[in-house]
């Protein structure tokens, strides 16, 4: 099965490597977008996010893939019913991390990727009572999927733990 899966990446990333040269290698670009997510510390939580993505050298790359680096930054706010003696509070939180990223059809239009990561992450949250105060730091681990049309917008899905257990994020790149 692994002889069959790598095969099939081997020959994806080299058909895709014959339609041009990509103009991305050794080069990075930022980027800024919103994100929502569900589940987690809170049940449904909105924000910003930035931050800038470098793609190591052509020399660096193995079958036809292009990988890279990403620095990511975000502001998000949560909402919580029920929960820990039943209150609902909300949630501020900031955060900041790095994501390896791969994208297996770089010379395409609408080029598939991955990404895996690691954040740190500041939560702060009150109820209207103030009763149940949430302020802590937490690492937060994640993996996804990614679209990226035209190297200028990106949609990702995500699976992470902390303030959200799924999340949806699209990002204008430039």
């Amino acid at each position: 099965m692994k002889k069959i899966l790598f095969s099939i990446f081997l020959l994806v990333g080299v058909v895709s490597s014959l339609f041009g040269a990509d103009r991305m290698y050794g080069k990075g670009q930022g980027f800024i977008g919103a994100e929502a997510g569900f589940g987690g510390i809170v049940d449904f939580n909105v924000g910003i996010v930035g931050g800038y993505q470098y793609y190591f050298q052509e020399d660096w790359q193995f079958a036809g893939f292009r990988h890279g680096i990403r620095g990511v930054g975000n502001i998000s706010f949560g909402k919580h019913k029920g929960g820990f003696r039943n209150t609902n509070y909300s949630v501020m939180a900031i955060g900041a991390g790095a994501d390896w990223t791969i994208e297996f059809t770089p010379n395409s239009r609408y080029n598939w990727g991955a990404f895996a990561g690691l954040g740190l992450v500041y939560a702060n949250g009150l109820n209207k009572d103030s009763w149940y105060p949430l302020n802590s730091i937490y690492v937060d681990g994640h993996i996804g999927g990614s679209l990226n049309i035209d190297n200028t917008h990106k949609l990702e899905v995500g699976l992470g733990s902390g303030l959200s257990l799924i999340s949806f994020r699209y990002t204008y790149m430039f």
